[in-house]
């Protein structure tokens, strides 16, 4: 390309970039229908340009204009970061419903963009949320100047429950349903736990009744597939670290996982997982008992084991 040429390229840019400036100063004020017809299918042609400087700007301009036709300002939401960002930090040409409907369509750098609005929508909030990445599921939570939702909460603690930075994130907020903090209760930080029980007035009882519960769900999944084995070394492991209770066996084998309770009475008389496994499934009450006893069971939980065993 001669330097000619470059000087022309250059020239057409520049007259494209002052005719963007001149567009959204005209689309600002008050025109005929016709007019604002034809200036605005100028925009569109300019919102297509093979210049990125063009684009950016017609952004930035436009992005203060309240009306614009939505086919033009969606291809501006959906260009490059540096177009689509500025644009999408300040418009008001979209309704909520609009722009939740865009939001699935756009790229995580928008998502963002707009998470950080301090006048986000509920709906656009929803969207983003349910399409969104951890990261910008962080932002959301960490925007003070909205407020989320239930159906909103629901979805942040469906889909990020495991990742606790941003369920620490939501812990908080200072707005939360309680059905939102009783189901993060077991997903934060220790501190994060303390901080929503002191907040919301949480009684201690039930919030660690909540955690215990969330415990026997987690612990289901490990060991809802495993092998008797690989339940004899996990129920070893809660052993030795005092946290195997007649609740946890009685949960976890009323699931169905015998083998939870074979190794537990296993570990408390002494006895082979063969031996237990014999006297448990013999019919022979008397034996039973002898078991219980010998692992020092009280007669309510031995009960409960023998309903379990007999699938009561």
């Amino acid at each position: 390309m001669s330097l000619n040429t470059v000087d022309i390229v250059n020239a057409a840019t520049l007259e494209k970039v002052v005719l963007a400036k001149r567009i959204s100063a005209f689309l600002r004020d008050e025109h005929s229908e016709e007019e604002r017809a034809t200036v605005e299918n100028v925009a569109r042609m300019l919102a297509q340009d093979i210049a990125l400087q063009v684009r950016e700007t017609l952004a930035f301009e436009l992005r203060t204009c309240n009306a614009l036709p939505y086919d033009l300002a969606a291809k501006l939401a959906s260009d490059v970061e540096s177009v689509a960002c500025p644009f999408l930090a300040s418009t008001l040409a979209f309704t909520d419903m609009q722009l939740a409907g865009l939001v699935p369509h756009l790229e995580e750098y928008a998502h963002i963009t707009l998470a950080r609005r301090p006048d986000l929508g509920p709906q656009t909030c929803q969207a983003i949320v349910t399409v969104g990445s951890d990261k910008t599921a962080t932002y959301v939570v960490r925007n003070d100047h909205i407020t989320l939702s239930d159906q909103t909460c629901d979805i942040l603690v469906k889909k990020h429950a495991e990742n606790q930075g941003v369920m620490d994130h939501l812990s908080r907020r200072t707005d939360l349903p309680l059905s939102t903090v009783e189901m993060i209760m077991h997903k934060v930080s220790a501190e994060c736990r303390a901080a929503l029980v002191e907040h919301y007035s949480i009684d201690r009882s039930v919030a660690e009744e909540v955690t215990g519960n969330s415990m026997f769900e987690a612990m289901w999944r490990q060991l809802e597939k495993a092998s008797p084995t690989q339940v004899h070394a996990y129920v070893i492991d809660l052993k030795r670290s005092g946290r195997l209770t007649h609740d946890l066996v009685k949960d976890i084998a009323g699931r169905g996982c015998l083998a939870f309770l074979e190794s537990m009475l296993a570990l408390e008389t002494g006895l082979t997982l063969g031996a237990v496994r014999e006297v448990l499934y013999a019919g022979d009450t008397k034996a039973f008992v002898g078991l219980m006893q010998k692992a020092k069971i009280n007669k309510s939980a031995a009960q409960d084991y023998h309903r379990i065993v007999n699938g009561q």
